[in-house]
C-alpha cells in the first residue's frame, strides 16, 4: 500500500466533474423532454376528446386532423431528443473518464472523438427539443383555426 502513487488532483477533479455534469445534464434534459411529451400528448388527447364530442365539417375536419398529427409529431420529436440526451451524457461520461487518466497520444485522439460526438449529440437534442416546441405551437394554432 505504501508503493501506491497518490492520485493527481486533476484526475480527482475530472472524475468529480464527470459525475456532476452527468447528473445535471440528465436531470435537466429529462425534465425538458418529459415535459414536451406530456404537453404534446396531453394536448393531442384533449383535442381528440373535443373532436369526438363535436361534429366538425369541411375545413374544421382538415384542421383537426392536422392538429392531431402535429401534436403526435411533437411527442415523437421529444422522444428522439431524449435519446440524444442519453447519448450526449454517455459521451461526456466517457470523455471525462478518459480525461482523468491521460496516457498516450492515441487516448487523446479517442478523448477528442468523444468530445466531438457529445457536442454533436447536444446540438441535435437541442434542435429536436426546439422542433417539438414549434410543433406544439403550430398544432395549437391549427386547433384555434379548427375551432373557428
Amino acid at each position: 500500500m505504501d508503493n501506491q502513487t497518490p492520485e493527481d488532483p486533476y484526475q480527482i477533479l475530472a472524475r468529480e466533474r464527470s459525475h456532476e455534469d452527468s447528473r445535471q445534464t440528465v436531470a435537466t434534459n429529462r425534465m425538458l423532454f418529459q415535459s414536451l411529451v406530456l404537453i404534446n400528448g396531453g394536448a393531442a388527447i384533449a383535442a381528440l376528446a373535443y373532436y369526438g364530442a363535436h361534429n366538425l365539417s369541411g375545413a374544421g375536419k382538415s384542421a383537426a386532423l392536422l392538429t392531431i398529427i402535429l401534436y403526435c409529431l411533437g411527442v415523437f420529436t421529444a422522444v428522439f431528443a431524449g435519446l440524444y440526451v442519453r447519448r450526449t451524457t454517455q459521451e461526456w461520461e466517457s470523455f471525462w473518464e478518459l480525461k482523468s487518466y491521460p496516457d498516450s497520444a492515441e487516448q487523446e485522439r479517442i478523448i477528442k472523438g468523444h468530445r466531438e460526438h457529445a457536442v454533436r449529440s447536444k446540438r441535435k437534442s437541442a434542435a429536436l427539443l426546439i422542433s417539438s416546441e414549434v410543433l406544439f405551437l403550430v398544432a395549437s394554432l391549427c386547433l384555434v383555426v379548427s375551432l373557428g
